[in-house]
């Protein structure tokens, strides 16, 4: 259960007594001298029999319910996807959340170099079926835990004594009706298919636990093994993602206000003399941009709401009692995970990014069938003398010619992660007073990348260069490597397409990276109880408890891509710039220390004030292509608990956070990458635009779009950034320095004697973040600036290419967005939890058993993103939206909750009902479509149960969503963590079944 204040909240059971309890691990301190004094970091925990109730087999699925977590890596990310699933406290991101395995820290999951907040903890490596429980601390805990507690710290506490052997199969599918009716209408105006009821993202798991106490009983081996499977879920198996949306007033081809707009055309051509689509007969387009499905590509279909998977994983851990005062104890952990991570079929992508040659026979004459329309000779400019000798020109570049790879498939990029970890230590006592640990970790984590079915850029562009050989047949001008013409310039009599296998063959490549990331953590520390050297408060006679220790920490980190992914201005067309390896190291070496210390304890009004205080030095170097750093950090906090009275505790905390830079943000180099602007409006056709300055109806004006570097002759015939997605030039900046963030909570738990199984907590929390790492200034903030100001500070940072747009393709356009201490963060809010439990037989209903309620959720008052200094602050509670996404996260509810009631019968059977709930968000962007303004308030209803058949044989179902509440759709929605028309990570894309039988002995 979402068992929380009761046994989080407090170091344990206020009953307990030291006698009772052996060993108690209390997430947020590493004292364990005082196991009866009230925490003053609030924390909320997730016990195993939530895991079993929900029927989540993978760990982020079930912690992702909690209302202080945000979407992060996971199954449901396709494109953008590092195959890795990750942990985002407080929507801070993934790598300000730390993730520790009984109180050790993970290591980085994945060398991914597209984005540094990848470069988090990965889950997969946690065992799900040995969860005892997971503890959530939100808001910083660096100086007890070291770098990255900035959003907070996730604990997984797992089982320790194990006994007997224990089997677990579990299967399960997603099941959607669809049947929405305004997105089946969209659908039929596109001339898209509709989608009927459909079952899929299929589901195994099976798990194999066993375990074993010593003889003499002084120890216990556990060793667990398991097999997971998940099928995938494509988009075009929900009316909400069948087609790519946009805004559209089209009579014809949309239906309100949404039409299936895609993603640019099959085919696009345009150079010096204009822009245009070409039909399905061939004919080129005159005016050009009118969006109709015959000339669009609707890649929707293609994505997953759910990556296939395959997922092998080994856990085994044991202690001994060597001496009644000392353990020795070891963990060892492996796990393998492969996934495909599909996206729609690349293209000759870039807008100016290719040449041709003038006398290249596929262009001569008119587009139509009949030979007249437009001529792409004129069109690519091939008909303008050159302005020296007056002479046309032999060869032309600056051309756009795209066209959808559909002959050759949708692009895949297959992701292999494989992780072990090894910890082993000793611990114990000694002169009577003194408790000790010594440990050592090592870690290594491999991934792989193969993307396939994806351009290589300079054999598309040697496939352009086309002529007639002495035989009259067409041959590439450079037939070097086998190249054969690829022929996008015409179509055959029926509207087929004209590109054979052969030439699909040359110009399609396999990008390959692989990468390793290395963590060595070797530390120790001693706590005592002072009060037995004289030192206590007069007030009171609990221990006064010191802790003290050292720990060293490497993490080393390596990519490695091919020689095609690392050209220059992108290897593959699909990519949007080249990737780039990576490799360095950080080091650390810290000294820390923590006191707790009750002053008052059993009086009148004061039945327990405590203060505690914590206090972490840091002191790092940094080595990675050929520069090198160092600099020193200094985390430390305070906190408060006063209880007047046994009912009512009350508990404040000060935190000074840190976070150094990782490898990627600091030794990556300067690269082209993509981003998402906010769709601007829509213009004076009724066409939703992203780029203000684009297409024949610009909603900025002439001097505004000048000021991003658009021209006279350009205005007003721009070609539109393609599905909001535009290029950045992102790299690393070693001379970062590490991030600083302050945490604030103030909170009260009552537990009234009068109502017994009842706890109330309520906790306000703040936390800001100043010199927060960021890719520069994003892309949106630069353009929004530049429109409305000219300052250089921001139109230095745009990029046009040379026909004025911005939309994703040749090397050099874009905006600029390099890493910088810029960035300003702040969070702040109130977290609510209740607990309350009784017998059904105390309000008359008979011997029946127990109805337990558990209620946790948090109200979002402040979630602010400030991009630079003096900069307009982005708000993003309560909102939607890219500006938010890109920085953020994509979706802020100002409130969310989570209340699960239970009931547990005389008659080994118990049953849970969830209501998850979201409120709904508005659109941060004010020129947003008025479809895409709000995401409305989101109910979900999750029914699980529970049989013990006998002492051995269990039985668990459940159905996740029952009423298929279907996903709110929004046109913000960009990867990584929105896709389909809707937020996959946030939201859920169908109903979900499960069926477990667990065999125990």
């Amino acid at each position: 259960m979402l068992g929380a204040v009761s046994t989080a909240t407090l170091a344990q059971d206020d009953a307990a007594t030291d006698d009772d309890v052996e060993e108690v691990v209390v997430t947020g301190t590493r004292l364990n001298v005082n196991k009866n004094l009230t925490a003053a970091a609030p924390v909320l925990t997730v016990s195993k029999d939530e895991i079993n109730i929900r029927g989540n087999t993978r760990i982020e699925d079930f912690v992702n319910i909690l209302p202080q977590v945000f979407a992060g890596q996971a199954g449901e990310v396709s494109n953008g996807a590092s195959g890795t699933a990750t942990l985002n406290l407080r929507g801070l991101g993934a790598q300000r959340t730390l993730v520790l395995i009984d109180g050790k820290r993970l290591p980085y999951g994945t060398s991914t170099v597209a984005t540094p907040n990848l470069v988090a903890p990965n889950l997969d490596i946690i065992p799900p079926q040995l969860i005892e429980r997971v503890d959530v601390v939100t808001g910083g805990k660096s100086a007890v835990y070291g770098s990255d507690a900035v959003g907070g710290v996730a604990n997984f506490i797992l089982r320790t004594d194990f006994e007997g052997i224990e089997f677990d199969a579990q299967g399960g599918f997603s099941q959607n009706g669809n049947g929405v009716e305004l997105f089946d209408n969209v659908l039929r105006a596109g001339g898209q298919p509709v989608p009927g009821s459909s079952v899929d993202g299929e589901e195994l798991n099976l798990a194999l636990t066993i375990g074993a106490n010593t003889e003499d009983g002084r120890g216990n081996a556990t060793i667990y093994a398991s097999y997971q499977v998940n099928a995938a879920i494509t988009q075009d198996n929900r009316s909400i993602s069948a087609c790519a949306l946009g805004a559209s007033a089209d009579p014809v081809t949309s239906f309100g206000g949404f039409g299936c707009v895609g993603s640019g055309n099959f085919r696009l051509f345009g150079g010096a003399g204009g822009t245009a689509f070409q039909e399905a007969d061939g004919t080129i387009t005159d005016p050009p941009f009118s969006g109709t499905p015959s000339n669009t590509f609707n890649f929707g279909p293609f994505n997953f709401f759910q990556r296939p998977s395959e997922r092998f994983q080994i856990y085994a851990r044991g202690h001994y009692d060597l001496t009644e005062t000392l353990t020795a104890y070891a963990d060892f952990s492996f796990t393998n995970n492969s996934s495909d991570a599909q996206i729609a079929p690349t293209a000759s992508f870039g807008t100016g990014a290719f040449s041709i040659n003038c006398d290249n026979p596929l262009i001569q004459g008119g587009s139509g069938p009949d030979g007249t329309g437009t001529s792409l000779f004129n069109l690519f400019g091939c008909n303008i003398p050159d302005a020296d000798t007056g002479l046309l020109p032999g060869d032309v570049s600056g051309i756009t010619a795209s066209h959808r790879n559909v002959e050759g498939g949708p692009r895949n990029s297959f992701l292999n992660n494989t992780a072990w970890r090894l910890v082993g230590g000793l611990r114990g006592q000694f002169a009577d007073n003194w408790d000790f640990e010594v440990f050592g970790q090592f870690a290594r984590a491999n991934d792989e990348s193969a993307q396939t079915n994806d351009f290589i850029t300079s054999n598309v562009q040697q496939a352009f260069f086309i002529v007639e050989d002495a035989d009259g047949n067409l041959v590439c001008r450079d037939q070097s490597g086998g190249c054969v013409p690829y022929n996008i310039f015409q179509r055959g009599a029926n509207g087929e397409s004209l590109v054979t296998q052969e030439a699909l063959d040359f110009i399609q490549g396999i990008g390959l990276t692989r990468g390793m990331t290395e963590q060595i953590v070797v530390g120790g520390n001693v706590q005592t109880n002072l009060s037995e050297y004289g030192i206590q408060s007069p007030w009171s006679d609990a221990n006064v408890g010191l802790l003290l220790g050292v720990e060293y920490r490497e993490d080393i980190l390596e990519s490695v891509p091919d020689q095609i992914s690392q050209t220059p201005g992108g290897g593959f067309t699909g990519v949007g710039g080249a990737t780039l390896p990576v490799s360095g190291s950080i080091d650390v070496t810290e000294f820390f220390g923590e006191l707790q210390i009750p002053i008052i304890t059993d009086a009148d009004f004061f039945k327990e004030l405590t203060v505690s205080g914590e206090y972490r030095y840091s002191d790092y170097g940094t080595n990675g292509n050929g520069a090198s750093n160092s600099f020193n950090t200094d985390a430390y906090g305070v906190s408060l608990t006063w209880a007047p009275v046994d009912d009512v505790r009350f508990r404040a905390q000060y935190q000074r956070a840190v976070r150094a830079p990782n490898v990627i943000e600091l030794f990556v180099g300067q690269n082209q990458g993509l981003a998402n602007l906010n769709q601007a409006g829509v213009n004076a056709n009724g066409v939703g635009v992203f780029d203000p300055c684009a297409t024949d109806a610009p909603i900025a004006t002439a001097a505004q779009c000048a000021n991003t570097g658009v021209t006279a002759a350009q205005f007003g015939n721009i070609l539109d950034v393609i599905s909001g997605q535009t290029q950045v030039l992102t790299g690393g900046n070693p001379d970062l320095s590490p991030e600083v963030s302050d945490t604030y909570t103030v909170g009260v738990v009552i537990t009234p004697e009068a109502v017994p199984g009842l706890t109330i907590s309520v906790d306000y929390f703040n936390i800001s973040v100043d010199e927060a790492i960021s890719q520069g200034i994003g892309a949106q903030v630069i353009l929004d600036n530049c429109l409305a100001s000219g300052e250089a500070q921001f139109c230095d940072l745009v990029q046009r290419s040379p026909t004025g747009s911005l939309a994703s393709g040749g090397p050099g356009f874009g905006f600029t967005t390099t890493n910088l201490n810029i960035a300003e963060l702040t969070t702040s809010g109130i977290d609510f939890q209740v607990n309350y439990s009784f017998d059904l037989a105390d309000i008359g209903a008979g011997d029946i058993g127990q109805l337990r309620f558990d209620y946790a959720a948090t109200y979002l008052d402040t979630f602010d993103f400030t991009p630079f200094p003096g900069g307009d602050v982005i708000e993003c509670a309560g909102f939607f939206g890219n500006a938010c996404g890109n920085n953020l996260q994509p979706v802020n509810p100002d409130y969310r909750h989570v209340l699960q009631t239970s009931w547990d019968t005389p008659w080994d059977f118990s049953t849970t009902v969830t209501w998850r709930y979201f409120a709904g968000t508005d659109n941060q962007s004010a020129t947003a479509p008025a479809v895409d303004q709000r995401l409305r308030t989101i109910n979900y209803v999750d029914w699980a149960g529970n049989y013990s058949i006998n002492e051995n044989i269990n039985l668990r179902a459940g159905i996740l969503n029952v009423f298929n509440s279907q996903a709110p759709v929004s046109l913000s929605s960009g990867p990584p963590l929105g896709n389909g028309n809707t937020f996959p990570t946030v939201f859920d894309t169908g109903r979900q079944f499960f069926l477990a039988v667990n065999f125990s002995l």
